[in-house]
């Protein structure tokens, strides 16, 4: 479909343009016209944008609404070509006469080509032939004009040549056509573009005047605004607020509480209005169970259950059973264990056996944050809070495990400047950004973790008191793995299965590799005894034997700055501390050489092991 027409007022212009338009890789749809048919043949093309001709056939033009009109004007190489055409015949007074678009405006007598000449513009038909029979008085001898001018000059007498326009006239007009076109299409576009996004937002929006007219709304506005589908929308409510003065308010209209926000529109230094959003609470209810929904996509979700603890001792029963119990509650949670001892997939299970189990586990290690940005972290800030923030500011992790699971690991590493604002967050149960002066409500369960003695830490002061009885509600205290050695083969088979299956092999523990296993102390607990597993299963042996084992232990032990020390509990009995020792050495080296450490025989090492209760790897 096209949407350029060219009403030619002559068949020189019919004939030429098709070749025009062909180079320039245009279609364009072509008239033969008069001044009668100027207007008819425009109705007859309703999908012109653009109409192309000149002289009188574009005032006419011009006089169509809605239609735009590019105006074929002669190129100077086309009228001293005409000039010279007449000047070799031997004129010397030589008048043009046209409408004045077809020179640009242009008039003024000039010698050009040893010839007098003078160009007289006229904005009529009937001025144009006035003029012509002016000027031949005055004693111009030959006429360059339009068809008006050429048919006057040779009713007189006179020489007379017809003000063609060619290609290059033709051109210029056509290019300017095209340059029109593309420019509408891209107002068009962005117009749809707008619409398009003003529709398709969650906010209701009107546009006032400064007399608080109605003068713009999108599609949510209306159906806000209107009392039912079919009524129209009533927009006196929304008025309210620019009533009111408030930049921000909620208010209700027709039943639906809105956030209602007042934006003043301003251009050229002056306010020309203002612009009302209404946001409906439901759908901002909505959009914040959408976000939370997507924290399990963004890794804010907890990936252990119970399940996922390994071992049937005694000890481990117990703990997990209490550890269910407190699931069913939302008092804050504190878990004491050494480094290593599962204290997080112990926090992650209790989330997922909690109502709370929907929401987002968000889970931070406050000792590996410089306390200079771990506020920033916890709380959040706003837009231009601070050198280096985000631009649009940042939600704060309190925030985003609303209605979730916040842990907080290695907590006795809190600064102290950080435990007093967190404690009036547990307080008040709501927090401000960084920067803000709003408060915010937050729904959050805090479980915290530590290897530390926080009771201790109060009394020297490291730790507030306060704070700790309201982290410390309820706590959990995991045994560290040489307190429930029976598990160890289990956990470590575990491990060991998974990372010789990743290498498309079986492998399985003999007995004394599992009583290695049993008399090892442990210190890295769990961690360590799933490297050691990993490490293990890189070998292509699928029997594990003590020796195995022992090359592992012997070399971490070896990349260790402390492998001459042995962890002993401060609080444990002198039958504790042997049994540690013994258990310690045995690990490491074999029973000749650990009576050597020692200084004593085999007879009363093997005694102390039995009264011990030590199992042997070593022979004895």
């Amino acid at each position: 479909m096209q949407s350029i027409l060219l009403l030619s007022p002559m068949q020189s212009i019919s004939n030429t343009a098709p070749d025009v338009a062909r180079e320039l890789g245009i279609r364009i749809e072509i008239r033969d016209s008069d001044d009668a048919s100027v207007v008819r043949h425009i109705g007859e093309y309703p999908e012109a944008e653009v109409v192309v001709t000149r002289g009188g056939f574009a005032e006419l033009a011009k006089r169509v609404p809605g239609i735009t009109v590019v105006e074929i004007a002669m190129s100077l190489n086309e009228l001293l070509s005409n000039l010279s055409t007449l000047t070799g015949k031997g004129f010397s007074r030589i008048g043009i006469v046209s409408h004045p678009n077809l020179f640009s405006g242009a008039a003024g007598n000039f010698n050009i080509l040893d010839a007098q000449v003078s160009i007289r513009p006229q904005e009529s038909e009937e001025a144009i032939a006035a003029m012509v029979r002016q000027m031949a008085e005055e004693g111009f001898q030959a006429f360059l004009g339009c068809r008006v001018a050429f048919n006057t000059a040779r009713e007189l007498g006179l020489e007379a040549v017809f003000l063609e326009s060619g290609k290059t006239s033709l051109r210029a007009a056509l290019r300017e056509a095209m340059r029109i076109i593309k420019a509408k299409e891209q107002e068009k576009l962005q117009a749809a573009q707008l619409a398009a996004i003003i529709d398709n937002i969650d906010e209701a929006v009107i546009a006032f005047t400064p007399e608080h007219e109605v003068n713009f709304f999108n599609r949510h506005a209306r159906r806000l605004c209107a009392v039912s589908p079919a009524s129209p929308p009533d927009f006196e409510h929304a008025l309210s607020v620019l009533d009111s003065g408030e930049k921000e308010l909620v208010t209700s209209i027709n039943g639906n509480n809105v956030i209602a926000r007042s934006i003043p529109l301003e251009f050229d230094n002056a306010v020309r209005g203002k612009v009302i959003t209404l946001h409906e609470v439901t759908r901002i209810q909505a959009s914040e169970s959408k976000i939370r929904s997507s924290f399990h996509k963004k890794g804010l979700y907890a990936r252990y259950h119970f399940s996922d603890v390994i071992g049937e001792s005694e000890a481990i029963r117990q703990l997990t059973a209490r550890a269910k119990t407190y699931a069913g509650h939302d008092s804050n949670l504190l878990i004491y264990g050494e480094t290593g001892t599962g204290k997080e997939v112990f926090a992650q299970s209790i989330h997922n056996h909690s109502r709370r189990k929907q929401g987002p586990f968000v889970s931070v290690n406050v000792a590996s944050i410089p306390p200079s940005l771990l506020e920033s972290e916890l709380f959040g800030y706003v837009d231009g809070a601070f050198t280096g923030a985000r631009k649009g500011g940042k939600p704060g992790l309190f925030e985003l495990a609303h209605e979730g699971t916040l842990f907080l690991d290695e907590i006795g590493e809190l600064a102290p400047e950080i435990q007093s604002r967190l404690l009036r967050v547990l307080q008040e149960r709501e927090i401000m950004r960084i920067g803000d002066d709003k408060i915010i409500p937050v729904d959050v369960r805090i479980i915290s973790a530590t290897n530390r003695d926080l009771f201790q830490q109060t009394q020297t002061g490291a730790f507030r008191q306060d704070l700790y009885y309201r982290l410390h509600v309820v706590g959990l205290r995991l045994p560290p793995l040489r307190a429930r050695a029976e598990d160890i083969p289990a956990i470590f088979e575990h491990y060991l299965r998974r990372f010789a299956s990743q290498a498309g092999r079986d492998a399985r523990l003999t007995d004394p590799a599992r009583d290695v296993l049993q008399t090892y102390a442990w210190p890295g607990n769990i961690r360590q005894l799933r490297n050691v597993a990993e490490v293990v299963a890189y070998g292509d042996d699928e029997v594990i034997d003590a020796r195995h084992i022992h090359e592992v232990l012997g070399d971490q032990e070896r990349a260790s700055s402390r492998t001459d020390f042995i962890t002993i509990p401060e609080c444990a009995s002198l039958k504790q501390m042997e049994s540690e020792i013994l258990r310690n050495l045995l690990a490491k080296y074999p029973a000749d050489e650990v009576c050597t450490r020692l200084g004593i025989s085999r007879v009363t090492l093997w005694r102390k092991m039995k009264n011990l209760e030590i199992s042997s790897a070593s022979g004895l």
